[in-house]
């Protein structure tokens, strides 16, 4: 299994103070003309990233972390073979949480993990980035809603839990420490977004040795800040041995940016946030995640914390996950409930979606073999073959790419079975894909 695809461990503290957080232990290794440069203003003394148990505020005041950390390798080699297909952000910041009761927009959160990807394809070097628009734009053609998410992103700290001097300590990082935001933002299409992030945030990532891998495709369809912190959390634990997270009820919420003052009774924090955001991440996320009562931690009527269980989905349902990712949006929340989807005129013209990514390609090919399997495609035959990806072809069309452990495998199904393969893929994807491509092994030299 490649680095990329390995969980790391995160161990959570119960002790239940208020700013307790994810704690790691061990893991496994997987132009404008004119423009105004806004200039980084340290807000906590000379440093400005980091509150020292012990007092000291000096530029030295960082968490002390393993500068040789594995995030940053997954994501410089991740970038490298996917692009922004899958995105490696570190767990120290997948388990942070923005500071003084301040929460980021979907808009911006999005752009941020784009951000810390981006970074990570130059091992999260210091120097100033550029981020194609087109890449955090989706559909959205205006470019003033850009950068105010990325106006909102320098103007917060992110507060992250950690060790530093051997006492568990709180830190507050600043993001961004400068971005370029040019004067004819609106009009200028070709105008990339510009940005610096600062040394203290940078060190959190170099150093991480944890980290959860994220489908771009699938981030960019969550609704909901509540929803997209769920499936980052979700996307770090679902393969570890031990997948369950125990958390206090504040904790839950800050890691969920819910408004501070919002929602105070369990019960209306549940059904408006936590409730909402689980049943759309089991829409779109190729895991599982449920709140078991069982589990609750009570004292008196009051609950006092929770435990959140994560675990991958069965073939099956991960295929369903695939489909529903390539529906078009209009409908999704109906079919979440499960009411009937109306709709008085068709859906607009949209741009064709992004190709879908390896996990994407993985579940296809489960929902097809379990098809092929009622189609007289012998059994065996199938389990021979292994999902690659999926390329689009010289005619435009897209095409299924699967892998033969056997070059006997590849020439009986594309003599056999390629037309049955054909029309199983294109009825499952409503005719997105329509071809199907077999490679065979390289053939060893034979000695002597």
């Amino acid at each position: 299994m490649p680095p990329s695809r390995r969980k790391a461990a995160v161990a959570v503290d119960d002790g239940g103070a208020d700013d307790q957080i994810a704690k790691p232990t061990t893991g496994r290794a997987k132009g404008a003309a004119a423009a105004e440069i806004i200039p980084y203003s340290p807000a906590f003394g000379d440093s400005g990233v980091v509150i020292d148990m012990e007092g000291n505020s000096g530029p030295d005041n960082l968490p002390a972390l393993d500068p040789g950390g594995h995030t940053a390798r997954v994501a410089a080699a991740t970038f490298e073979r996917d692009g922004y297909k899958h995105l490696i952000k570190a767990a120290e910041a997948v388990y942070s949480y923005p500071a003084n009761g301040s929460r980021l927009s979907l808009p911006a959160q999005k752009m941020l993990n784009f951000m810390i990807h981006l970074a990570g394809s130059q091992n999260f070097a210091n120097k100033l980035y550029r981020l194609p628009k087109k890449v955090v734009r989706g559909n959205h053609k205006g470019n003033e809603r850009i950068f105010d998410a990325v106006k909102e992103i320098y103007e917060s700290s992110l507060v992250v839990i950690g060790p530093f001097r051997g006492r568990r300590s709180r830190a507050e990082l600043r993001i961004l420490s400068s971005y370029v935001r040019p004067e004819d933002e609106v009009e200028i299409d070709s105008a990339d977004i510009h940005f610096q992030f600062t040394d203290a945030f940078l060190e959190l990532q170099r150093s991480s040795q944890l980290w959860a891998r994220l489908s771009g495709p699938a981030m960019v369809k969550v609704t909901s800040t509540y929803a997209l912190k769920l499936y980052e959390i979700g996307m770090q634990r679902y393969q570890m041995d031990h997948p369950s997270l125990t958390l206090d009820i504040e904790t839950l919420r800050k890691l969920l940016n819910v408004p501070e003052g919002a929602y105070k009774d369990f019960g209306i924090l549940r059904t408006r946030t936590i409730d909402r955001a689980m049943a759309e991440v089991n829409q779109l996320a190729p895991f599982r995640v449920d709140m078991p009562e069982e589990k609750f931690k009570r004292k008196g009527r009051k609950i006092e914390e929770v435990t959140l269980d994560f675990h991958a989905k069965e073939e099956e349902e991960a295929a369903e996950t695939f489909l529903e990712r390539e529906r078009h949006a209009a409908g999704r929340k109906a079919r979440r409930l499960g009411n009937v989807e109306k709709l008085e005129a068709p859906a607009p013209a949209v741009p064709p979606p992004p190709l879908p990514d390896a996990d994407d390609a993985e579940a296809l090919w489960a929902a097809a073999r379990h098809a092929l399997g009622s189609r007289n495609v012998p059994g065996p035959l199938l389990r021979d073959l292994e999902a690659v990806g999926i390329e689009e072809t010289a005619r435009g069309a897209r095409k299924l790419v699967l892998r033969a452990a056997h070059a006997v495998t590849a020439d009986t199904a594309r003599r056999g079975h390629e037309a049955t393969m054909r029309l199983v893929l294109s009825s499952l994807t409503s005719g997105s894909i329509t071809e199907v491509e077999f490679q065979v092994p390289a053939s060893k030299p034979r000695k002597g």
